[in-house]
C-alpha cells in the first residue's frame, strides 16, 4: 500500500484523505503503527496527524525508517512568522512568503530528499512560478477534492513506478520517453532495427533486454561484435563455411544467422563491416536465406536483425565506405538514438542510486558481500531486494536493520551529476562498483574483534546496520579530481573524568535533528578515543559499564564514518 506524507496547516486535507482515501497509508508524527482511522485519539484533537510546517515535516521524516512514497504539499501557510521558511526573511513580504509558502517547503525538500515525488496543491488562480522538476505534480482547484487528488497521487505514482522497468532505468527524460515509445513499437516489427549512440550508452543492453524479449520471436537471441572478427574471418562468422572452405576450416560451421534462425540477431559495430560483406550481408536480408562459403545450399536464416554503431552511417554513405542500399535495408527513419548520459541531467541522481544497488546485487561482488554478512550480520535476516541508497550522512533514519544501507554525501552526488560520463553507463557502472568495493574492503580490513563464540552469541538488538559510507575523497578520486581541500572544524575538548566528563564540541548548522545529533556522537566518541589513547576497551567500559564489549563501541564508530586507521594516524 502506498505510503502518503501530508504537509498543510490546517487538518482538511489529511482528514479528506482518511475518509475518502483509504487506499493510501498515511505518515504519522506521533510513532505508532496503527492507522489514524482507529485510533483513539483521533477524536481528541490529535495534532499528530500530519506535518503543519517544515519543522514538523522533517521530525516526520526523519523518524520513518524508510521514506514515503509521495509528499501532498499545500501552497498556502497561514502560519507565525517563526514556523516559515527562509529562515532569513529580511526584506520579504511575509504574506507573500505565507501564500507560496509550499515553495520554499518543496525547494527544501528537493534538496533533503532529492528523489521523493511531491504533489502540489495549488488554485487554478495562483500566480506562481512552476517549478519544472520531473518529481513535482500539480493539483489544481479552487477547493481540492478527494477524487481530483486520489487521480493526481495515482498519476504520479504510476510515473514514479514507471521509470525503471526490470534491469532498465528508463528515468523521466523526453529523450528517454521517446526511445521508450519507439521501442515499443519496433520491437514487434519484423523489420531491421537500426541504434545509434555513443560508446557505453546500453545499444547491446537494450538489444537483449527489451527489444528481444518484446519481439515474441521464438528463437535465440545472438549477440555478436563485429569489431572484435578479423576480416579475413568475417564471412565465416556470419553465414557459415563447410569442411575445407579454407584453411583452418577442418569442419562444418554455421554462421551466426543461422543460428539466429526465428530469433534475434544483434550485430554490434555494424559500420565494421567491408564492402563485400555488406554486399553479401544484404542479399541475406533480401532473400532470407544464406549460403555457407564453399557450399551451394541455401538455408533458411530469417533472424530479426538488430544492428548497432556508434558511427553516423549517414556520413559512411556519403564517403562511400558503406552501402547505400544496405543502409536504406536497416531502416533508417525508424532508427533509435540511445543519448549518452550528459543528455539525462534529470536522471542522473536517481541513475547513480541505481547504478549503486545494481553493482551490489552483481556477481562480482557476491564474495565481498557474503564475507561482511559473515563478520558483520545485520540485525534482522537480510533481504538483498530492501537494499538502499541515500543522500547525506550515515543517520539513524535511513539506516536500516534488514539490508544494506549506502550514504552518499551531498557534495559527491552534485559532483557525479554534473560530470560529463564520456564512458556513459559503462563508466558509471566501474564507477559504483570501485566505490562500493573501497567501502566494503574498508570494513572488513577493520580492526574490529570477532564474532562471539557458538553458544554466546550476542542479541541482534546489539548488532550494528550494515551501512557503506561513501567519502567525498573516494568520490573524487574515482573520478580523477583532487579533492578539494576542507577546512577541519576545531576537534573536540575533553575535561573531567569518567561519570563526570564535559566536552566542548564545534558545531555548524545542519539539516535535521538527526544529523546534528550524529555530528555531536561523532565528536563526543573522538574525544574519549583520544582521551583513552585509542583503548576501546576502557571506552566501551565509560560508556555502558564494566565487561562492556569493545565491538560495539567499533561498529558505532564505522557506522558514524570514524575509522580506527585514521584516528590513530592523527594521533600519531
Amino acid at each position: 500500500m502506498p505510503r502518503l506524507l501530508v504537509i498543510d496547516d490546517r487538518d482538511q486535507t489529511i482528514e479528506m484523505c482518511h475518509r475518502h482515501l483509504p487506499q493510501f497509508d498515511y505518515v504519522t508524527r506521533c510513532g505508532r503503527r496503527h492507522p489514524c482511522q482507529v485510533c483513539e485519539e483521533r477524536d481528541k484533537g490529535c495534532t499528530l496527524k500530519c506535518a503543519h510546517n517544515a519543522d514538523e515535516a522533517a521530525e516526520a521524516l526523519g523518524q520513518e525508517e524508510t521514506l514515503p512514497d509521495l509528499v501532498v504539499l499545500d501552497l498556502h501557510f497561514a502560519l507565525p512568522e517563526a514556523q516559515l521558511l527562509p529562515r532569513n526573511k529580511d526584506g520579504l513580504d511575509l504574506e507573500t512568503v505565507r501564500r507560496t509558502q509550499g515553495l520554499y517547503i518543496l525547494e527544501q525538500l528537493r534538496k533533503d530528499y532529492p528523489t521523493l515525488p511531491v504533489v502540489l496543491l495549488t488554485a487554478t488562480d495562483a500566480s506562481i512560478e512552476r517549478p519544472q522538476h520531473p518529481l513535482v505534480h500539480f493539483c489544481e482547484n479552487e477547493v481540492v477534492d478527494s477524487r481530483t487528488l486520489a487521480a493526481e497521487v495515482s498519476r504520479a505514482l504510476a510515473l514514479q513506478h514507471a521509470s525503471q522497468e526490470g534491469p532498465v532505468f528508463w528515468g523521466r527524460s523526453a529523450a528517454m520517453a521517446e526511445l521508450r515509445r519507439q521501442i515499443g513499437v519496433l520491437a514487434r516489427s519484423p523489420l531491421p532495427v537500426l541504434i545509434e549512440g555513443e560508446t557505453g550508452t546500453g545499444k547491446s543492453f537494450l538489444a537483449e533486454h527489451v527489444l528481444h524479449p518484446r519481439s515474441g520471436a521464438k528463437g535465440p537471441l545472438v549477440v555478436t561484435d563485429l569489431s572484435t572478427i578479423p576480416e579475413s574471418l568475417m564471412p565465416a562468422h556470419l553465414f557459415g563455411s563447410r569442411r575445407g572452405s579454407y584453411t583452418g576450416a577442418v569442419e562444418d560451421h554455421a554462421g551466426v544467422f543461422e543460428q539466429a534462425h526465428t530469433g534475434t540477431l544483434f550485430l554490434d559495430e555494424i559500420a565494421n563491416l567491408d564492402l563485400e560483406s555488406q554486399r553479401r550481408l544484404l542479399l541475406v536480408l533480401e532473400r532470407g536465406t544464406v549460403t555457407r562459403l564453399g557450399d551451394s545450399r541455401p538455408r533458411s536464416a530469417a533472424p530479426k536483425l538488430v544492428a548497432a554503431t556508434h558511427a553516423d552511417l549517414a556520413d559512411l554513405v556519403s564517403e562511400g565506405r558503406f552501402r547505400q542500399d544496405l543502409y536504406m535495408r536497416l531502416n533508417p527513419a525508424t532508427r533509435l538514438r540511445v543519448p549518452p548520459l550528459r543528455e539525462r541531467k534529470e536522471d542522473l541522481p536517481d541513475l547513480i542510486r541505481f547504478a549503486l544497488l545494481d553493482a551490489l546485487r552483481s556477481e562480482q561482488l557476491r564474495p565481498l558481500v557474503r564475507a561482511y554478512l559473515a563478520r558483520f550480520p545485520t540485525p534482522d535476516d537480510y533481504a538483498e531486494e530492501k537494499n538502499s541508497v541515500h543522500s547525506g550522512k550515515p543517520q539513524g533514519r535511513g539506516q536500516r536493520r534488514d539490508a544494506f544501507s549506502i550514504f552518499l554525501p551531498q557534495g559527491a552526488l552534485h559532483r557525479l551529476s554534473a560530470h560529463p560520463w564520456p564512458g556513459n553507463h559503462r563508466e558509471l557502472r566501474l564507477l559504483a562498483t570501485n566505490a562500493l568495493v573501497f567501502s566494503l574492503v574498508q570494513h572488513l580490513d577493520a580492526d574490529v574483534p570477532p564474532l562471539p563464540a557458538p553458544g554466546k552469541e550476542e542479541a541482534s538488538s546489539e548488532r550494528a546496520p550494515a551501512v557503506l559510507a561513501i567519502p567525498d575523497a573516494l568520490v573524487d578520486r574515482l573520478l580523477g579530481k583532487p579533492a578539494a581541500p576542507r577546512p577541519s572544524p576545531p576537534g573536540p575538548v575533553l575535561s573531567g573524568s569518567a561519570g563526570d566528563r564535559r566536552v566542548e564540541i564545534a558545531l555548524k548548522p545542519g539539516g535535521s535533528f538527526a544529523e546534528i545529533s550524529a555530528e555531536v556522537e561523532r565528536q563526543y566518541l573522538m574525544a574519549l578515543f583520544h582521551a583513552h589513547g585509542g583503548d576501546l576497551d576502557r571506552m566501551a567500559a565509560e560508556l555502558f559499564g564494566p565487561g562492556a564489549s569493545r565491538r560495539k563501541v567499533h561498529l558505532r564508530m564505522n557506522q558514524l564514518g570514524l575509522r580506527l586507521r585514521n584516528l590513530r594516524g592523527a594521533t600519531a
